[in-house]
């Protein structure tokens, strides 16, 4: 099943959302690009939040492997005390645009927390995002909220 998802991935896709981004955040600004972006974490994402809720960090684990995995992401997962750490050394849409002259959009990583705290906060987990979006790499923490 993982090889014939593999086949399935269009990276290309990350080519689209920073071309999105960029649009949105220069015609509109970043409130409305923010706006946006939390809408898409609250609709498209509601199943992993209501999985998240359910079955705790585990979710996001699993969520996170499969995703670097099929997208062949130079990634580590663990977990440090009651933290989930994704520790993300080559990213793949970063890398993926870069070899294909996509233009990266200035906030293109601000997409990955905007999105994660719409997750997490949905689900009552807090999370946060570190990245170096020049050279593909980012750290993302995730915890239960207290």
């Amino acid at each position: 099943m993982a090889q014939q998802e593999k086949t399935n991935v269009h990276k290309d896709f990350h080519g689209a959302m920073s071309y999105g981004i960029q649009h949105v955040y220069k015609q509109y600004g970043e409130e409305a690009m923010t706006a946006f972006l939390r809408q898409v974490a609250r609709e498209v994402y509601r199943p992993l939040s209501e999985q998240l809720k359910q079955e705790g960090l585990k979710a996001l684990e699993g969520h996170w492997r499969h995703i670097f995995t099929v997208e062949e992401g130079d990634f580590d997962l663990s977990y440090e005390g009651d933290r989930l750490v994704l520790r993300v050394h080559k990213c793949p849409a970063i890398h993926h645009m870069k070899a294909h002259g996509y233009a990266i959009a200035d906030k293109y990583c601000e997409h990955t927390r905007l999105v994660n705290e719409g997750i997490c906060h949905a689900a009552g987990y807090e999370c946060s995002v570190e990245y170096d979006q020049e050279n593909g790499r980012c750290v993302q923490q995730f915890w239960k909220k207290n």
